[in-house]
């Protein structure tokens, strides 16, 4: 599978778009908001990420050269993001990030809710919806970085001239 460059970006740039709408609104309901409903906040996420994360997963693929595959039906294997160090720490720390505000948040949904309490309800949607947040940016986190990567090694590719490995 091929992803033109300018597609690839668009894809990237959607990943980080979606990584910071789920920052900013786990952010707000760390500080006691919620600004939008649940589940617009998760549909919006998850259509900014998932399309970059998805985009970056095909294209991390490289096709095996030279020597063959112990099995016969690989024809390709996954390789991790060639970015430079500054852009692996990042990433690894906001997903981290992200993974604590999702994990900090099932504590909260696991409590009792007492009938009647409306304030506790409400505390269960927004632990309940910075879960989802929280796993999504994470995603989206990882997502950004594999597009990214993807993105450098076709510029890379295409100044040296050398045949592109993301094709399937």
């Amino acid at each position: 599978m091929v992803i033109s460059r300018r597609m690839l970006l668009l894809l990237d740039v959607m990943c980080v778009a979606g990584v910071g709408w789920a920052g900013v609104l786990i952010g707000a309901l760390i500080r006691g908001e919620r600004l939008v409903p649940t589940t617009v906040a998760v549909v919006v996420a998850g259509v900014l990420v998932l399309p970059g994360f998805t985009a970056g997963v095909l294209t991390n693929r490289r096709v095996v050269r030279g020597r063959q595959p112990q099995s016969g039906w690989v024809r390709s294997v996954w390789s991790p993001p060639e970015l430079p160090r500054w852009g692996l720490t990042l990433t690894g720390m906001v997903f981290f990030a992200f993974w604590f505000a999702g994990i900090s948040a099932i504590a909260g949904m696991s409590q009792e809710i007492p009938a009647g309490d409306t304030a506790a309800a409400r505390r269960q949607v927004d632990h309940q919806q910075r879960f989802a947040l929280g796993v999504l940016g994470g995603v989206g986190a990882g997502g950004t970085a594999l597009a990214a990567a993807s993105l450098l090694r076709v510029r890379r590719t295409a100044r040296t001239g050398q045949p592109q490995t993301t094709s399937r």
